[in-house]
């Protein structure tokens, strides 16, 4: 058995100024005094109030102007974020064009990129932390859904690449990537930021966090920073039969310590450890009519017969050495990751009648649900020089993964929750090994015209050994064991023509891949396919960006089109869920990111997308045509930022700001015919009002916030097909709250 549960992904990012424009300067470790300096500065004081200023990114593992990247790229920083209030990815994800989110909760997101979605368990979207990859590569551990929602305290920035980027990031990087960049230490200065907030949910209960920053100098070449958060996660949901309000709330901690080290001009070493953990009492969920998505309770409430907790615990250590040789740089980055979760889930409804076949009263059923991954990586690059006619890149990559998926499915007594008996004990250990190689060059053929092509192989070989422990009455311990090994090759092509210094025009015609893998089989039963077969995209897109008045406007359009082929699918097969691939699909839409500045302290952000994503192929097992939609991908989405900032009186500046979103209507999961609900469901449209206002004087700042204050019922998820309960997940109500912070 193996339990799937679509949700969805993550993100850090620093305190600082309230204009969402201000510069998001990439960060590679040889030049970090300087552009750290900066991030600091900005705690305390805006950009530039008549201009949009320059973005810098690491998207192609390189430091470039976003103008100079031939790909769609969103770079988010942590200055915006922060004046945002933006913890989480359901607080960003509008911020992101094409990017869509389907949730149970914090710590299960489903990121889908571009409509590539089609209820397959493993990852579309590639996380990143810096130079580590973070989660699961492979569909045996729920990796669509176990994303790392990282919070977002002392980011840099988080940049989000669309269209699939296997050439430098290979594997589940078919949708795109999500990556968050860390702020490292700064050598020779003494700094530090707190913040202190408290919030109020609309029928609901309080919440409230502190957060702290220090750099610490250690002499000329060395410094240490660190940062933590400890966070009270207010709950929505109730449980009227228990008389239980909040249930969903929780407690998140995390923290982040690094050492950066420049022996020379040319060699920095960074060591940096980040960790999180949260707890939640339940999910996000409310019980609803599975066809009017009307509550079954009124309001937003769930009636349990047991509670469902959750813990979701991160952990990443990364060790980077960067070497100016003179002729290349040399990039070193060796990274171990852990992620460990656990979810129970109340399925007293699919097998408290078998519980009570085998220990006789009123019993219930819980299955406890636990991922463990281990993962170490290695990655070497090489670069050339920027601004030579002939830049290049090659590097090589490896991954060794160890992980265990647990469930225990459990007999309960019922009133009291003493645990009867073990029904039945799942057991999947897997082992991933990828090998790769990996290079791409730019030749400028002269100043406006760039040509850059890449390309990556890789090798794969995956283990698992499947155990299944049964009640003494329902059979013996059996043992299946599976392997399967694959190989790839993804390329990307990508023509820049830059009209002038303020328009620019570019092609990119790219590959990715989701690996394949041994499947988990079901004890007796031969008519599971032993392993499913890694599936690919297609991507051809053009992009448009261009900055005018002086700086005051800028523009970056793109339009795509994507071939999906081979689709992983997560299907029943004698009702048992297992992994296998079926049919084809495309996606093709249209993004825009526009910003302005009308007068001085006036800035505006505007944001959306345009995706049509379906099969083109029939698929069976999911009960599903040609035409269908993919799931979660509304065709129409967007989100308008503004923001006035003005001098007071004295040092006081004031600001005030709001944020309105809009997500379209959208299809849930597939479901096969043997479901609850046999067929995909229409989400409503909603859309959301977020406000902020406050007052700062050089290295303190005061905000009053308000999220969703229209109180919209936004559904992010449904969930019926196998599972005990029909439910939806809605957005967080009304949240009103307070922020002080204070920069030093």
């Amino acid at each position: 058995m193996n339990k799937m549960i679509t949700s969805a992904v993550l993100c850090l990012i620093q305190a600082g100024a309230f204009f969402p424009w201000t510069s998001v300067v990439a960060q590679t470790t040889a030049q970090t005094t300087a552009q750290t300096t900066a991030q600091t500065s900005a705690h305390s004081s805006g950009s530039d109030a008549n201009n949009l200023e320059t973005i810098v990114v690491t998207a192609e593992k390189r430091e470039e102007r976003l103008a100079d990247v031939p790909m769609s790229v969103t770079a988010l920083g942590g200055n915006q974020l922060d004046a945002l209030q933006d913890r989480s990815f359901a607080d960003y994800a509008a911020l992101v064009p094409g990017l869509s989110l389907a949730s149970s909760q914090p710590g299960q997101t489903r990121l889908t990129l571009r409509g590539e979605n089609a209820g397959g368990v493993g990852s579309t979207v590639a996380v990143y932390v810096d130079e580590s990859p973070f989660g699961s590569s492979t569909a045996l551990l729920n990796g669509s859904v176990n994303t790392g929602d990282f919070d977002t305290w002392d980011m840099q920035r988080i940049e989000v690449l669309r269209g699939p980027q296997g050439t430098l990031y290979g594997a589940n990087s078919e949708g795109g990537i999500l990556k968050f960049v860390t702020n490292a230490p700064q050598l020779g200065t003494l700094s530090g930021a707190a913040e202190v907030s408290g919030d109020h949910v609309a029928n609901g209960g309080t919440g409230g966090d502190v957060r702290g920053m220090l750099n610490l100098p250690l002499g000329d070449k060395m410094a240490f920073r660190v940062s933590a958060s400890d966070e009270d996660v207010p709950g929505y949901i109730s449980d009227p039969e228990h008389q239980e309000s909040g249930v969903n709330g929780g407690h998140k901690e995390s923290g982040r310590a690094s050492l950066l080290a420049g022996p020379t001009d040319d060699l920095t070493i960074r060591l940096t450890a980040t960790a999180q953990e949260s707890k939640y009492g339940g999910v996000n969920t409310v019980d609803v009519n599975p066809y009017t998505l009307q509550p079954l309770y009124g309001g937003l409430t769930q009636e349990r017969f047991l509670s469902e907790p959750s813990n979701f615990k991160y952990e990443n250590y990364n060790a980077t050495v960067d070497w100016n040789a003179g002729p290349f740089r040399v990039l070193s980055s060796t990274s171990y990751g852990i992620l460990n979760t656990y979810t129970g889930s109340d399925v007293t409804p699919l097998y408290g009648g078998l519980a009570g076949a085998l220990f006789g009263g009123a019993p219930a059923a819980v299955l406890d649900d636990n991922v463990g991954l281990r993962k170490l990586t290695q990655e070497l690059r090489l670069t050339s020089p920027a601004a030579e006619t002939l830049e290049w890149q090659v590097g090589g990559y490896f991954t060794h993964e160890i992980g265990e998926l647990n469930e225990y499915l459990d007999g309960i007594a019922l009133p009291g929750g003493t645990l009867l008996g073990l029904i039945e004990q799942p057991i999947i250990q897997s082992s991933y090994k990828e090998i790769a190689g990996f290079g791409d060059v730019t030749y400028h053929f002269n100043s406006q015209f760039d040509l850059q092509v890449g390309g990556r192989y890789s090798h794969n070989d995956q283990t698992t050994t499947q155990i299944t422990n049964f009640n003494p009455l329902l059979g013996a311990t059996q043992v299946v064991n599976g392997a399967s090994n694959g190989n790839v090759f993804t390329y990307s092509v990508a023509p820049l023509f830059h009209i002038n210094s303020d328009n620019s025009v570019y092609a990119r015609f790219s590959t990715g891949f989701r690996p394949g893998g041994p499947n988990a089989i079901p004890p007796g039963n031969p008519t599971v396919p032993a392993a499913y077969g890694s599936d690919k995209t297609t991507n051809v897109e053009v992009g448009v960006r261009s900055s005018q008045l002086g700086g005051a406007f800028s523009m970056d359009v793109a339009i795509y089109h994507i071939d999906w082929k081979n689709i992983q699918l997560f299907e029943v097969v004698d009702a048992f869920g297992v992994n296998g691939n079926g049919g084809t699909a495309r996606t093709q839409g249209l993004e825009w990111q526009f910003g302005y500045v009308p007068v001085q302290g006036l800035k505006f952000e505007w944001t959306g997308a345009y995706t049509e994503a379906k099969l083109t192929s029939p698929a069976p097992a999911l009960n599903a045509n040609s035409g269908d939609p993919l799931p979660y991908a509304p065709k129409w989405s967007t989100a308008l930022d503004g923001e006035y900032d003005w001098a007071l009186f004295q040092d006081y500046q004031g600001f005030v700001g709001s944020t309105w979103s809009y997500v379209g209507s959208r299809s849930s999961d597939f479901a096969s015919s043997a479901a609850l609900v046999p067929v995909q469901i229409v989400l409503p449209s909603y859309n959301t009002t977020d406000v902020r206002l406050g007052v700062k004087k050089a290295h303190y700042t005061v905000t009053l916030y308000g999220k969703n204050l229209t109180d919209a019922r936004g559904i992010t998820d449904f969930e019926s097909s196998g599972a005990p309960y029909t439910v939806v997940t809605v957005i967080q109500p009304r949240t009103v709250g307070v922020t002080l912070n204070a920069t030093f």
